[in-house]
């Protein structure tokens, strides 16, 4: 008897023994993803006559025992136990997020609190993030990039150019300062957080400078009345307007010129003069090229040259030589003094010794004839009697090959002293 009373006793003390109402009130936190469905669990004995409520994050009642009081669907009460009181919440959003509480007003007022948070995927703000930019080379550049999320998402830069990122810092904010040419492309912004997906936005930045003109053949030649396309090639942004100069004119298309402008890419484009024909003094010249935009003007220059040709005629007697000369621009000819020694008839003989008994054959040209002529060692006697010429024997072809007059005269003078003495 006595062992039951303590019995009885103990009891009295449990939760929920002897009529006494118990509710577990340990707070908790809950997380669920955005669009899924989550139950927030509350356990109540004892309850009697009293009634167990749900009261949402503004604190505005949902369920009175098992009576709904909100008319969102997406709220129900659900009961697998006589003691369970669990509020499920389907397609859940982020402005369920808040404290939730289960709570017994009779005879005394017990809560249990639950912490519901929503974990959203990140969002990028377009309403306070910045827009594709045109800055001018040189410039400070200042992107913005704002994102919500729960948790609170973190932002990453890159830089994107072609198939390449190129990681660039962390923030809602990115700062280039002195941009360059070369730094125009997507910068791109990636927000992420604990849920996915992550989200990202790219930022589209246009650096703009004066145009320049590159010319990879500045001289050309062709022959008068023959076509010639002229290029240069032209980098700048925006894009430049284009023409081509001579003589202080644009050149418009007509039946002699056709200028074509081929854009190769969003900066580069090349500027080709297609002239269908060349004839002088107008068709030959400097030709310009003008590339212009609000930064600037770029002006480069091809020269078109003439091929002539230039025929020389000299006559030397009896040989007549022509030269046929191919020249650019300057004109060149050969002067009529310069003849190749090879066009010349030959007017020498050459001489060889023989013996007497041998003739030479002579050797004639187109200009003139020459005797052969025989050599010997025979020398004249000097003899007695009055002055008289000697004849070689070596020159019976030529009766007029005696001895020279002044030899002669030396003669008679060297014989008169003789016979004097």
């Amino acid at each position: 008897m006595f062992s039951g009373i303590i019995l009885i006793s103990w009891l009295c003390f449990l939760p929920g023994t002897c009529g006494q109402i118990w509710m577990d009130m340990t707070p908790i936190k809950q997380l669920v993803k955005a669009g899924g469905s989550t139950t927030l669990a509350c356990t109540v004995e004892n309850l009697g006559n009293s009634h167990v409520m749900w009261f949402g994050p503004r604190n505005d009642l949902l369920f009175r025992g098992e009576d709904p009081i909100i008319s969102d669907v997406r709220f129900s009460l659900k009961r697998p136990y006589s003691n369970s009181w669990y509020l499920v919440i389907k397609n859940v959003k982020i402005g369920d997020s808040g404290v939730y509480k289960c709570q017994v007003r009779y005879p005394t007022t017990l809560t249990k609190n639950i912490t519901l948070q929503v974990q959203v995927a990140p969002r990028i703000l377009p309403s306070s993030s910045s827009e594709d930019q045109h800055v001018q080379e040189g410039s400070e550049v200042n992107i913005t990039c704002e994102a919500t999320g729960f948790p609170e998402p973190k932002i990453m830069w890159h830089f994107v150019k072609g198939n390449t990122e190129t990681q660039l810092d962390t923030g809602p904010h990115l700062s280039i300062s002195n941009i360059s040419r070369e730094e125009s492309g997507i910068y791109r912004c990636t927000a992420y957080n604990t849920v996915t997906p992550s989200a990202t936005q790219d930022f589209k930045v246009d650096v703009e400078y004066a145009p320049i003109i590159i010319v990879k053949t500045p001289e050309l030649s062709q022959k008068s009345g023959r076509s010639a396309v002229l290029e240069c090639s032209v980098v700048g942004f925006p894009k430049p307007k284009y023409n081509w100069k001579k003589d202080n004119k644009i050149l418009v298309r007509d039946w002699n010129y056709e200028p074509q402008n081929i854009q190769q890419n969003s900066t580069t484009t090349v500027m080709n003069l297609l002239i269908k024909q060349a004839e002088p003094p107008s068709g030959f010249g400097v030709y310009y090229c003008v590339a212009e935009n609000k930064y600037g003007e770029a002006i480069g220059n091809v020269t078109l040259h003439e091929i002539t040709t230039t025929t020389t005629t000299t006559t030397v007697s009896p040989t007549t030589t022509s030269t046929t000369t191919e020249s650019t621009t300057t004109l060149s000819t050969v002067p009529s003094t310069q003849i190749s020694t090879s066009s010349l008839p030959s007017t020498s003989t050459q001489k060889s010794q023989t013996s007497p008994s041998q003739t030479q054959s002579p050797t004639t040209s187109k200009s003139s004839t020459v005797s052969p002529r025989t050599t010997s060692s025979y020398r004249p006697l000097v003899t007695s009697g009055p002055g008289y010429e000697i004849n070689l024997p070596g020159d019976q072809g030529n009766s007029s090959a005696g001895v020279t007059f002044p030899s002669r005269t030396i003669f008679i003078l060297v014989l008169t002293i003789f016979l004097t003495f």
